[in-house]
């Protein structure tokens, strides 16, 4: 089944801070709209025994940089094929591409057919997905961003509400979080969209895997400089995590309704 996830139920209605300003005698390079995208990346830190094929088990930490990364500087494109995320993800494809202009950019990165190992042992099963994509546009200092995610299975980390909003959370308290459709507003004015975020928690509970994040299909689009907002955004209070158990019921909304 294909999830896409989208702000208040437009693409439209994503838009992130439009203000104008008034600067006069403004170098041309002001003007520019820029954007960024990789596809893949990870900066973890694993307990002993959580994967058998890295290091025999033992605790291990694992920096990958960001995988197939392209920007708006160059190069505009980046692609990579039969990916294995240092034993943390596999991926039969990763890309990324960014088009712009003076006056616009869309920024876009995918992964197609992947597995999360490193989440099998808390999920129950290796966790698959047979797209994860992320996207977003800015023109004229207006900012959008989606994710698109097809055949996602979490196993029993919970399952992805049809008419998920940015920055749904599911996972398991102290121990995984996963963010689904992760959508952050820069102080200038730039949208960074990540289509799936899992951030490890560390801690000593019952099946804790370790601690770090790992961000599937990220991307970033700035509006001109001109149109940057000039007064950091009113502070917000941090999202609260919701354990959605697999197989939870449907509400009348189309969500899923957490188990008691």
């Amino acid at each position: 089944m294909r999830t896409t996830m989208l702000r208040a139920g437009s693409l439209a209605g994503l838009t992130a801070v439009v203000l104008a300003t008034s600067t006069t005698g403004a170098a041309a390079a002001d003007d520019t709209v820029t954007g960024s995208a990789f596809g893949a990346s990870a900066e973890v830190s694993l307990l002993p025994g959580v994967l058998k094929d890295l290091a025999g088990g033992k605790g291990i930490t694992v920096e990958t940089g960001k995988l197939a990364a392209s920007s708006s500087a160059g190069p505009t494109s980046a692609n990579v094929a039969d990916v294995p995320l240092k034993g943390l993800v596999t991926a039969k494809a990763i890309s990324s591409s960014v088009v712009s202009d003076s006056t616009s950019v869309a920024s876009k990165a995918s992964i197609v057919e992947a597995t999360l190992p490193v989440l099998a042992a808390v999920a129950g099963r290796t966790p698959t997905a047979r797209l994860i994509s992320a996207r977003c546009g800015s023109a004229d200092g207006k900012v959008v961003g989606s994710s698109d995610l097809a055949g996602v299975n979490l196993g029993r980390l919970g399952t992805i509400p049809a008419a998920a909003a940015p920055n749904t959370r599911l996972g398991v308290p102290g121990v995984v979080e996963v963010i689904v459709n992760e959508q952050n507003q820069r102080f200038d004015g730039s949208l960074d969209v990540t289509a799936l975020h899992v951030k490890l928690l560390g801690g000593d509970v019952t099946g804790a895997v370790g601690s770090g994040d790992i961000k599937l299909s990220s991307v970033t689009c700035g509006p001109a400089k001109e149109h940057a907002p000039q007064a950091p955004p009113r502070p917000q209070a941090p999202g609260q995590v919701t354990v959605v158990p697999a197989g939870a019921p449907q509400t009348g909304d189309g969500s899923l309704a957490a188990e008691g």
